[in-house]
């Protein structure tokens, strides 16, 4: 074959392999987009039914994903032919691990709607480990459903392991366990500066950085991504900084973790005498959060001449507690605030309490709730603030999305006793409630129902609705009108 045939030859096989890959990305794109037809609402039923599904026996449950799966599988071996091997192999794994994820996430969705315990049968079990080969697969490192498979995965196991006594004297005990998980199913360091990377930062981002210093140089040492790496860097001295900006004080140690009031100050010299105060209680579903949240907003009150007082908690994430831990830790912290009233000139008659979302709900547990006393507190040192502001509070802990809070409880009634709609009485305290007219995560109905009634019973207290907004009224585009009936109230309040 002379050079002239072997350059003809070489351009119809080049022509020929781009015609074909024009013709299956193509076909890809047909497949996808009829795919989407019938998948969209398939996933909008998912979601919309996530609690009648769950609470099926597992055998019910098991056929209804299976049957559902199927409408994917069918469709996927009718188009076989059309699309090339690559793109059928990557759908074939990614229909299994969106429907698997389902079946592994099943245990622990039954638990929490029903309160029974389930395990896995034989033959789902062995469905689910044969993914274990996908976590290290990089064909699929970037899609979606590998991803949310992956993050289901270490929650569940991270969650047995915690159940392991050694957890629980442990500090930032989610991630620890995230971590060792980590550490067992990524042997790509490709995958595992990835996770680690995300873990690490959504804690830093969510929880902080206090206690994490030996997982921050474990990541830093052996992560073999700069990008990675840099931005944990960054993200962590940008916090510490910020932790390096006022007083942080320990108003109690219990069960070998020292909680922390983070103490912002007006100057001295311009603002001389006692001093109103703000206590600021952070919001994360009792789960995570973190006071640096409240640090920029401490500050600009202390220019105005307020101290504040940004309160560390426990909570579920870090220290695996409940909110009844929290309310105990919002007592004591208000009590701390008494107390050393005199040596941070403090003005004990003009304290306001105030949080957003499960931070609200421990500004009105301090205000209402007699019980639920740390033993080791000065009982007769006042929980009770003079006012209180809480934004987007949760006023009904008895919903099927807080059952978690009494799984170790018998009586599930007990949450009651931290429950705001369910301690109606006349108090002292003032209070401005400011609610989302269309919040999703703490029905706006329950703030209204606390108010009429609390209104009935002869207390100071205002309900301002936000139209039109949902949970996060503190931040974003309603954050300006919250600002704004936040500042005026606490004008009237004349501290």
């Amino acid at each position: 074959m002379n050079k002239r045939h072997f350059l003809l030859l070489f351009l119809i096989l080049i022509f020929n392999c781009k015609t074909n890959n024009e013709g299956f990305e193509k076909n890809k794109s047909i497949y996808l987009e009829k795919q989407a037809e019938f998948g969209t609402p398939i996933g909008k039923y998912i979601r919309s039914n996530k609690y009648p599904l769950n609470i099926l026996n597992q055998i019910d449950f098991t056929k209804k994903i299976d049957s559902l799966q199927a409408i994917f599988t069918n469709y996927l071996a009718i188009n076989k032919d059309m699309l090339d091997k690559s793109t059928f192999n990557n759908e074939t794994a990614l229909i299994k691990l969106f429907f698997d994820k389902l079946i592994l996430g099943y245990p622990e969705l039954h638990k929490r709607y029903t309160g029974k315990s389930i395990i896995l049968s034989k033959q789902n079990q062995s469905k689910l480990n044969k993914n274990l080969f996908f976590f290290n697969d990089e064909t699929l490192f970037t899609s979606r459903e590998l991803n949310d498979y992956i993050a289901t995965y270490i929650r569940i196991e991270s969650n047995k392991i915690l159940e392991n006594p050694i957890f629980s004297k442990l500090d930032n005990q989610q991630l620890n366990a995230d971590w060792s998980i980590m550490d067992t199913i990524f042997t790509n360091s490709k995958f595992s500066d990835f996770w680690k990377h995300k873990y690490l930062k959504y804690h830093i981002d969510n929880l902080g950085i206090k206690n994490i210093d030996k997982i921050y140089s474990s990541f830093m040492s052996s992560c073999k991504t700069s990008e990675y790496s840099e931005s944990i860097n960054a993200l962590y001295n940008s916090h510490k900084k910020g932790r390096a900006s006022h007083i942080i004080k320990t108003y109690k140690e219990i069960d070998g973790f020292k909680l922390d009031m983070h103490l912002f100050l007006p100057n001295s010299e311009e603002f001389k005498g006692k001093r109103p105060t703000i206590v600021q209680f952070h919001g994360g579903s009792w789960s995570e959060g973190k006071p640096d949240w409240f640090f920029n907003t401490a500050e600009a009150y202390t220019k105005q001449g307020w101290i504040v007082g940004v309160v560390e908690y426990r909570i579920k994430g870090r220290q695996g507690t409940y909110p009844f831990e929290s309310v105990k830790d919002a007592k004591s912290a208000m009590r701390w605030i008494r107390e050393n009233a005199k040596k941070y000139n403090i003005d004990p008659n003009k304290i306001i309490a105030t949080g957003n979302s499960a931070g609200g709900h421990l500004s009105l547990a301090i205000a209402l709730i007699d019980n639920w006393n740390e033993s080791t507190d000065n009982f007769e040192i006042s929980t009770k603030p003079n006012a209180i502001i809480v934004n987007s509070g949760v006023y009904d802990l008895t919903t099927n999305s807080t059952r978690w809070i009494t799984e170790n409880y018998e009586n599930r009634g007990i949450v009651k006793e931290i429950s705001p709609n369910h301690l109606l009485k006349k108090s002292a305290v003032k209070m401005l409630l400011i609610h989302g007219e269309k919040d999703r995560n703490c029905p706006y109905e329950n703030a209204e129902y606390f108010y009429k009634e609390m209104k009935s019973l002869g207390n100071d207290i205002k309900l301002h609705t936000v139209k039109n907004a949902e949970h996060m009224i503190w931040y974003g585009k309603h954050s300006t009108e919250v600002s704004k009936i936040t500042n005026e109230y606490i004008k009237v309040l004349n501290f």
